[in-house]
């Protein structure tokens, strides 16, 4: 079973620590992690939601933590000015696509409330033979859509 917790992974510091302050301040369990030491808190505390960065090592934890057995929400949030906020679902797992800088309260809000619809989900029966449908996803990251595999 999942934790209902958040885990944030990003290199920069300052970053992770808003994001913390904001969701501890919403009574939202929150642990912050550098990306390359995030997976092994994902795979020990098994949160419902992790939030990362669009660089290189955010979108490479972000297939790892796609690949595991029950793999958590993703928030994704993107400097890139010309990203559009949006929600992908591969059939597993749902990845949310936040473009930054962000209202950091909106952004708690979002969370929270995603803690609250996936503990509901976690509550009903799940198929065991959920697959990602389809393959690749989907990401809409400037004018280049990159595929997520």
């Amino acid at each position: 079973m999942r934790n209902n917790a958040v885990v944030v992974a990003a290199d920069e510091a300052f970053k992770t620590r808003d994001v913390l302050q904001w969701l501890e301040a919403d009574d939202v369990r929150a642990y912050g992690s550098s990306d390359h030491t995030a997976l092994d808190m994902v795979r020990e505390l098994r949160p419902r939601v992790v939030v990362c960065s669009d660089g290189p090592d955010g979108i490479a934890f972000c297939h790892a933590v796609r690949e595991l057995p029950e793999p958590p929400m993703i928030v994704v949030l993107s400097e890139d000015p010309t990203v559009n906020d949006d929600v992908y679902f591969d059939g597993l797992t749902v990845i949310a696509l936040v473009r930054a800088p962000v209202r950091m309260a909106a952004l708690s809000r979002f969370i929270s409330t995603a803690l609250q619809v996936t503990a509901r989900l976690d509550n009903k029966d799940r198929p065991a033979d959920a697959t990602p449908q389809p393959e690749g996803l989907l990401f809409h990251i400037g004018h280049q859509p990159r595929v997520l595999h």
